[in-house]
């Protein structure tokens, strides 16, 4: 059995994102440890005696801060002895594989939640951000990407070679987050009002996320229909580099929405807040294969979401949800209407979205696919 090492940059990461791959590398034998930002680590991996070291990553793109980080790092990797790095995020990844090149540690794995280069980016930024990932690519063993499509690009631009990147997918608990609870039960619960057109989003409140065009969006659309309410399920964590919330709701103040959205912090109970929604929408810039996306659809729940790499590779156009181009508002606040005002397309887009998360999108397939591939390359490591 190996000693691996899971390297991300917040306790938040890791207790949302991580912890489920964490516990079924230790069922499978494997001694792994972990290394984040924060120290509210989840119950799970403190009775299981898991190790995680604490760390601080740098926020900007200062080179001394990240020099004095991969030092810090390589002396965690040195003691450790470790078989396998696996790293998610990207300063927790930068740090991480160049301490793991430099111990020359014999299994760099990178997950890749959507590489840093996108659409949103100027000519100029995407293409050193291009060249920043390929040499990181060379010190680096294999890359997991949850994106079909950053494969294929990566792969055409030569950055990082085919036999060298392997496609993963995302997947979540489709038992949890499940069209079963009672609306009412569940209002009367959380304290929400009842008998109004709710539209759900999730994620933390960061720039990048879109969540300002959904804001003014839902503002024109709540001219035409008063008894609508924005529930946005998030909100920041400390180690957030860009926070908005603040940003976020001084918009809300400007527009008189004070009583009409909601924002409610970061939860462990999305799914009770997804069960009071009608409609979901996700208006990010740039994302990998979002898992927000992915919840709101396993809870039966229609979709909007931006044209964005990740989004459209789950969602079909009038299938399994409604795309619309990022930042343009007037298109997104149609749809919410559209999706309003047409209780079939809802109904329809709901099924086809539930059935495609069950059958794609599962989170034990999708653990499997990571376990498996650490296994399989630890063995070339080790020869």
């Amino acid at each position: 059995m190996a000693r691996i090492l899971q390297v991300c940059n917040a306790d938040f990461t890791l207790a949302k994102f991580l912890l489920p791959l964490v516990l079924k590398l230790a069922d499978a034998g494997h001694t792994v440890e972990c290394i984040c930002e924060g120290s509210n680590i989840p119950a799970e991996i403190t009775a299981r005696g898991i190790v995680v070291h604490p760390f601080e990553f740098p926020r900007r793109g200062d080179p001394l801060q990240f020099l004095a980080g991969i030092q810090r790092m390589r002396g965690i990797v040195r003691r450790g002895r470790y078989d396998c790095v696996n790293s998610h995020n990207r300063n927790a990844s930068i740090i991480a594989r160049v301490a793991a090149w430099l111990e020359k540690t014999p299994l760099s794995i990178y997950t890749a939640r959507g590489f840093y280069f996108h659409d949103d980016q100027g000519a100029i930024a995407h293409e050193v951000t291009v060249w920043l990932e390929a040499l990181l690519a060379r010190i680096t063993d294999f890359t997991l990407s949850q994106s079909r499509e950053d494969v294929d690009y990566v792969v055409r631009r030569g950055i990082i070679s085919r036999e060298k990147i392997e496609w993963i997918g995302n997947g979540i608990s489709t038992s949890r987050f499940t069209p079963v609870w009672e609306r009412r039960a569940v209002e009367t619960e959380l304290g929400f009002r009842e008998n109004c057109f709710r539209i759900g989003a999730t994620g933390r409140l960061v720039q990048g996320k879109g969540f300002i065009d959904l804001l003014d969006a839902f503002a024109e659309f709540n001219q035409t229909v008063p008894n609508a309410e924005l529930l946005l399920i998030g909100g920041n964590i400390a180690q957030d580099i860009h926070p908005f919330q603040r940003q976020f709701l001084d918009r809300v103040d400007k527009l008189g929405l004070q009583q009409r959205v909601v924002v409610t912090g970061v939860t462990d109970c999305v799914e009770k807040h997804l069960a009071v929604c009608d409609i979901f929408v996700l208006p990010s810039y740039r994302e990998g294969v979002p898992r927000s996306l992915l919840e709101a659809m396993s809870m039966g729940l229609p979709c909007i979401a931006t044209d964005i790499r990740g989004a459209r590779e789950i969602i079909k156009h009038g299938e399994e949800g409604l795309l619309f181009q990022p930042k343009d508002v007037p298109t997104l606040a149609r749809l919410i209407d559209r999706l309003y005002r047409d209780s079939e397309l809802r109904t329809r887009i709901a099924r086809n979205a539930r059935a495609l998360a069950i059958a794609q999108y599962d989170e034990a397939g999708y653990l499997q696919k990571q376990v498996s591939a650490i296994e399989r390359f630890l063995p070339r490591a080790q020869a």
